[in-house]
């Protein structure tokens, strides 16, 4: 043990005797450990949040017999987003703080099988007393390099024997794979499996349905706008007014967030004089109808695969927080987006930089973009360049699920 972290561990050993008795409810403790093999999941800062459900999801598909313990350093209001990710149990609480008491006791209420540690952002205490505890550790998912959660002066002393302390070492990156090195990683330990990103699920769609549809649309021009709030339906509407004026037969698909506001929706599409028709009354979009409002439940496979360009909603406005751009991109759909993403920052970043997505921040931006997207040339290029993101995301994480099930069954093997 290095120096440097003798003497962090040693101070941080004072700071918690000094804060005394903590909570008995401190790191979800008056929760029963699930029995069986345990897989503990630490997610080191907030844009790890998605990528660690979707591992969720394929280690469960690969052992439904194991659950699933879930840290992250606050709450996050993630709790129903991990306890969804799959039908075994998966508990989500706080990490403990980094001092040596409160890990030890954290560690001996859970028994972990396996820790995998999510992103670049180190806890010295808690890693010290996980190697001490005996149980295979791998960092996933190095987006950077290392850090210490909180004390920055700590970086450059403290991340080579925190690395070491390592089994395995997942980055998606030579780059970032050369940084960890000069930091001091075993070069040996890592594996570049590449990033992990939030599900391309692809979504389901009835075939018949979609060939009735085409055969309705006929060659149209058509763009699709989802998960659209009530806040965003004046600029969405507004947007495609300025598309229409270049391509008069542009049909818009407008999916609002709730499926309920169809009623008022119409109500207020027929105050601006729009031609529109309804999807949960039947109706169809025929040549003459400008917006077809898709208020029915679990159709967005539909709209996908019928729209070469989508707008995902929910992210225009100051409060919104967006949705996931995965779903589109694994079905070949340009996507469009307001800034406002921070559930998805870093899914939307990656599409934004390989230019399979584009920021727009108002109605003329939006209309700008889907004319331009409307050049079939084009939105074939993003689209293809967001399905590559989207199925390089799904191999990684099926490729980082394969290595920590083969450490749990060297585990369980003894």
């Amino acid at each position: 043990m290095s120096l440097a972290l003798k003497l962090y561990l040693a101070k941080a050993r004072r700071d918690g005797a000094l804060a005394g008795e903590r909570d008995d409810d401190q790191n979800g403790k008056r929760l029963a450990r699930p029995a069986g093999s345990l897989i503990w999941l630490h997610v080191s800062n907030a844009e790890e949040t998605a990528p660690v459900q979707e591992l969720i999801r394929y280690l469960a598909e690969e052992r439904d017999d194991v659950s699933f313990l879930v840290t992250t350093p606050n709450r996050l209001q993630v709790d129903a987003r991990f306890q969804d990710s799959c039908d075994q149990p998966c508990l989500h609480v706080p990490a403990p703080k980094d001092t040596p008491q409160d890990a030890r006791g954290f560690l001996q209420h859970w028994k972990p099988s396996l820790l995998v540690w999510a992103g670049s952002t180190l806890r010295p205490s808690l890693l010290t007393e996980c190697r001490d505890f005996g149980m295979p550790m791998l960092l996933a998912d190095a987006r950077s390099r290392a850090r210490i959660d909180g004390r920055k002066r700590w970086n450059n002393a403290l991340a080579k024997p925190l690395l070491g302390l390592f089994d395995h070492i997942l980055t998606g990156k030579d780059v970032i794979a050369r940084r960890l090195i000069r930091q001091g990683a075993p070069a040996e330990k890592i594996d570049i499996l590449g990033m992990l990103e939030e599900g391309a699920t692809t979504l389901y769609c009835d075939d018949r349905e979609r060939d009735e549809m085409a055969a309705i649309l006929a060659g149209r021009p058509v763009w699709l706008a989802t998960f659209v709030d009530e806040a965003e339906e004046k600029a969405v509407t507004e947007a495609h007014r300025i598309a229409s004026r270049l391509s008069h037969r542009l049909l818009l698909i407008l999916a609002p967030q709730d499926p309920e506001r169809g009623y008022e929706l119409a109500q207020n599409l027929a105050n601006e004089g729009w031609i529109f028709t309804r999807r949960s009354l039947g109706q169809m979009p025929e040549e003459h109808v400008q917006i077809y409002i898709a208020d029915t439940e679990d159709e967005l496979g539909l709209w996908l695969r019928l729209a070469p360009v989508c707008f995902i909603g929910n992210s225009l406005t100051k409060n919104a927080k967006g949705f996931s751009p995965f779903e589109a991109s694994a079905l070949g759909s340009a996507i469009l987006h307001g800034p406002h993403v921070d559930r998805y920052r870093t899914g939307y970043a990656r599409l934004d930089a390989a230019d399979a997505a584009r920021e727009v921040r108002d109605a003329n931006q939006l209309a700008a973009n889907v004319q331009f997207l409307l050049a079939p040339d084009k939105a074939a290029a993003m689209a293809h360049a967001g399905w590559e993101i989207a199925t390089s995301g799904a191999e990684a994480a099926d490729r980082t699920a394969e290595m920590i099930i083969a450490t749990l069954e060297q585990v369980e093997a003894g």
